[in-house]
């Protein structure tokens, strides 16, 4: 959602239905002889170039993070955010003294579906749910 409310806003031309079917009408147009793809192009990619270029400058940069609320267990944040490997939840801050825990958004979900719910749930795990023989057990996802 992130990157089309971002094309929405700032190349609101593009993204319009209008925009596409003159687009494909112009492909025609070439396809049949009756356009030269290099003059459609440099119709198109002039001031569209600039108008990439402007935007590089002056678009604010989209944060693609969404707060979800506060883990009662501990008190921090719980972010919902895009990482390295994808979209994710964010228990904590690097600032923060105790490290931030991290885990993937399931599928089926993401950045503007999940909840604050929802994301507790994935921290849930590994949990004391007793003691057998002297020894603490817990449950958790995984074959050990």
């Amino acid at each position: 959602m992130v990157v089309t409310d971002f094309l929405i806003e700032h190349f609101q031309d593009i993204m319009d239905y209008n925009f596409t079917a003159s687009m494909e009408q112009d492909f025609d147009k070439i396809a049949e002889g009756n356009l030269k793809w290099q003059a459609m192009m440099k119709e198109f990619y002039g001031p569209f170039h600039g108008h990439v270029t402007k935007t590089i400058g002056e678009a604010q940069r989209q944060s693609g993070e969404r707060e979800l609320g506060i883990d009662p267990v501990s008190g921090r944040k719980v972010i919902a955010r895009i990482g390295r490997f994808g979209p994710m939840i964010q228990v904590g801050h690097q600032d923060d003294e105790e490290k931030p825990k991290f885990a993937s958004i399931p599928s089926g979900k993401n950045i503007e579906t999940v909840t604050l719910e929802d994301a507790l749930k994935l921290f849930a795990l590994p949990r004391e749910v007793g003691e057998y023989n002297g020894e603490k057990m817990s449950a958790a996802i995984g074959k050990f």
